[in-house]
């Protein structure tokens, strides 16, 4: 996401736009200096205070304001819209979050029943009376246009739960190349197996969980000298705890100083997710350091081409180096994936040709120099003639109305609770 997130600020101060970048959370280390250094301004708001929210936008005289995911948009939309009518509201979603909660809760009702959770969380999606879609497809009706970054999730989106295709823009990562130096670093110069997510995320912890405890033992069975080196920032010794198993050769091995140079020193990308939403980076990072990878329906989704339905067991055609996937992403249950990971570490010539495949994906799917033009180009249309655009969505200009806008007054309240203001 952050890497997403830094390619949309870089191309809008390529194109000569002024960005500033506006937080309510503590910066982590180095990111305030990092996002200057480009050029973009930083401030730091509190939540719910209008009189912050008015002087910045005053003093920032913003076209246009794109909210980090749809909790942002519920907290300032409103607020902005009563300060700054006529400023374009964009909504990035990053991944579809009523979605990504709906399959966890069907995960972890499968591994009560002993079921096969990577395969039946894929059945399961957020209806209209879920409480979490209710608020996040508002979101989107509210706003002048939503980036949403998967081309599966953009097709449920219109099709499913019928948000009008013209207020949805695909903005799905921006990659400028593959790595060369990886691509220098052949088979025999590789070795072992890797994984690689946050730890604040849960589709993360629960892959290396399953990784761990169920997939990997396959593996070492076949492989009984191969070791697994598990990578992710936020760790906690909770998580070391649990998964550091350095006599089975699954080591727990917290935040990678250096992404690429840990990821080029491996031969495979195994990654076993058994839910989550949206692109996964870490396939892309595979990819781009010439990793193969090796996980399931969820965490190929999106990064198949031409394909915008849901996986189905009996009506996908197979996510395979064979035909023209950077690995394999199509297995449901541990053995499968086992078998899949080995194969892909011990066969020169198929290794070879999932990694080209996924080199060829990244250009096709990802390329930043044909993708960002394609996001900002469409900003750009409706900041031209946002009033005509507004003109034309019925559905969306009803949410403002003020019976139906209890996220602005709830901030309001919060305020109010806070520091004691009547106004």
């Amino acid at each position: 996401r952050c890497a997403r997130s830094v390619a949309l600020v870089a191309e809008a101060l390529r194109r000569g736009w002024r960005v500033t970048c506006v937080a309510s959370a503590e910066a982590r280390a180095g990111q305030e200096d990092a996002l200057r250094a480009m050029g973009a301004e930083t401030r730091r708001m509190k939540a719910n205070r209008g009189d912050e929210l008015r002087a910045l936008v005053e003093a920032a005289r913003p076209d246009c304001v794109v909210f980090d995911r749809f909790l942002a948009e519920e907290a300032y939309a409103g607020r902005l819209r009563e300060i700054a009518p006529s400023v374009v509201r964009v909504l990035d979603m990053q991944d579809a979050h009523a979605l990504r909660r709906a399959r966890e809760r069907a995960a972890k009702a499968a591994k009560t029943r002993g079921e096969d959770a990577a395969k039946e969380v894929l059945k399961s999606a957020p209806n209209a009376r879920d409480e979490d879609l209710m608020r996040e497809i508002a979101s989107v009706q509210r706003s002048d246009l939503t980036l949403v970054c998967s081309p599966v999730e953009k097709e449920w989106l219109t099709r499913e739960c019928g948000v009008a295709e013209r207020k949805l823009r695909l903005a799905s990562f921006f990659v400028d190349s593959v790595d060369a130096e990886a691509m220098k670093r052949d088979f025999s110069a590789r070795k072992d197996f890797v994984t690689i997510g946050t730890f604040m995320h849960k589709p993360n912890v629960d892959s290396v969980e399953w990784l761990c405890e169920e997939v990997w033992p396959l593996v070492r069975k076949q492989l009984p000298n191969a070791t697994m080196r598990v990578y992710g920032s936020y760790a906690t010794e909770n998580h070391r705890r649990r998964f550091h198993k350095p006599a089975q050769g699954f080591l727990f091995e917290g935040f990678a100083e250096d992404l690429g140079e840990t990821l080029r020193a491996h031969r495979v990308l195994l990654a076993p997710l058994r839910f989550g939403a949206g692109i996964k980076g870490k396939i892309l990072d595979a990819w781009r350091y010439g990793l193969p990878a090796c996980t399931t329906p969820i965490g190929s989704e999106g990064c198949v081409p031409d394909v915008v339905e849901f996986w189905s067991p009996t009506s996908s055609a197979p996510i395979d180096p064979e035909h023209g996937w950077g690995g394999f992403g199509d297995f449901t249950n541990p053995q499968d994936i086992a078998d899949a990971a080995v194969r892909l570490h011990e066969d020169e010539n198929l290794w070879r040709l999932a990694r080209g495949n996924g080199a060829d994906l990244l250009d096709r799917l990802f390329s930043a120099r044909v993708n960002l033009p394609d996001v900002f180009d469409a900003i750009e249309r409706v900041i031209d003639d946002v009033d005509a655009v507004r003109d034309a969505d019925y559905f969306g200009q009803c949410l403002w109305r003020e019976d139906v806008r209890s996220t602005t007054y709830f901030s309001k309240w919060i305020e109010a609770k806070e520091t004691g203001a009547t106004n």
